[in-house]
């Protein structure tokens, strides 16, 4: 095996979560990464076409320049990749890496399900030489989906199909590139002397429900306590329901709400964050509360998902509330409570997920495969 390894990754959906992750391994990892993207939009006709996009890609590359191993995410349906792509790339390990998927996606209300993407997820698995998940909450949901899927066919169903996808898959964790994060702590733009900030940072979509945040912020404002408010993350329509009164029943309150176009512009309004908050019914890991974390916010999560992973047993107690209905109240204690003990402790929980310290973990899972 050479010492320095050609792996290409195949990203059909390059938007800010996924190219973190690319990006940041290319940066940290001891092997030469080179990344064939397509733009992170229209995300069914991603899973369906990509692969034909990436083959073609393939047929104009030189002869020799083939990689040693195809690191693919989920968006890709590896099955047909591995099927259509030149013969010369088709005895190339692959190890296909699980941001999301589509076999346990919660369903907006407005749509019908589509089960044809969690099939599309289980042939890539089968495809695959080896799966990562981003959580072990992750990995669980997606067994068990697909042993629901499964049950639900009339007849000619291996009964090992699962079974072989749990074989061959494990947990890897998103890592992030926090280069930028130390940039902004060492401009020392922490919070000022004003009420202190609560940072809610997601997308702004149903599975992340803002409208159980709006609830909270309103008991706030009942409940007398003295609190700023940044809400900002991706909108893919440019407004959220759940938001348009905002302005008016916070007012002042209300430090910034939508998108940040500038990285460091969002990076210093979290630096300046006490809390950062999360609603979610959905995540399957959590780049932004981790973000968020390191930057310095104490975490105020759900007490499920991937968040108990996410952070150490000693601050679940204080960190992660389980009735939404009491988020208000959860959060106004701890508005009260000193900060600098949780700050640290999430700052050292989310200081794991570096890629200095990542990468030559995955470097090793890759090379194992080759």
């Amino acid at each position: 095996m050479p010492s320095s390894l050609k792996i290409l990754a195949l990203e059909p959906y390059y938007n800010i979560s996924h190219s973190v992750f690319l990006e940041g391994y290319r940066r940290y990892s001891g092997h030469d990464v080179k990344i064939w993207s397509l733009p992170g939009r229209k995300w069914k006709w991603r899973m369906r076409g990509s692969a034909y996009y990436f083959s073609d890609l393939a047929c104009r590359e030189a002869p020799g320049q083939e990689p040693d191993l195809i690191l693919a995410s989920d968006f890709l349906n590896l099955a047909d990749w591995r099927a259509i792509c030149p013969e010369s790339y088709r005895g190339i390990p692959a190890l296909l890496y699980f941001h999301e998927n589509q076999a346990s996606y919660p369903v907006s209300r407005h749509s019908s399900g589509d089960h044809d993407y969690g099939w599309i997820n289980l042939s890539s698995c089968l495809a695959a030489d080896k799966v990562l998940f981003n959580s072990s909450y992750h990995r669980g949901e997606f067994l068990e989906a697909t042993r629901d899927a499964l049950s639900l066919m009339a007849d000619g169903v291996p009964e090992d199909l699962a079974d072989r996808v749990e074989a061959k898959s494990g947990v890897f964790p998103v890592g992030i590139d926090f280069a930028q994060h130390d940039k902004v702590l060492g401009e020392d733009v922490g919070a000022d002397e004003g009420p202190p900030v609560i940072l809610w940072n997601h997308r702004w979509e149903y599975d992340k429900r803002p409208e159980l945040l709006v609830e909270a912020l309103a008991g706030l404002v009942e409940l007398g306590v003295d609190f700023r408010v940044v809400i900002c993350g991706e909108s893919f329509d440019g407004a959220y329901p759940a938001f348009r009164n905002l302005p008016d029943l916070l007012g002042d309150r209300l430090l910034h709400l939508g998108f940040f176009e500038d990285k460091l512009d969002y990076l210093r309004a979290v630096a300046r964050s006490r809390v950062v908050v999360s609603t979610a019914a959905h995540e399957f890991f959590g780049i932004s509360v981790v973000e968020a974390m390191y930057l310095g916010c104490v975490p105020v999560l759900p007490k499920a998902l991937s968040y108990p992973e996410i952070l150490p047993p000693e601050l679940h107690a204080r960190c992660l509330y389980e009735d939404p209905a009491q988020l208000a109240g959860f959060l106004e204690e701890v508005l009260q409570l000193d900060p600098e003990e949780l700050t640290k402790a999430s700052r050292a929980a989310a200081a794991k997920y570096h890629w200095e310290r990542l990468a030559p973990r995955l470097d090793g899972i890759l090379e194992e495969l080759v």
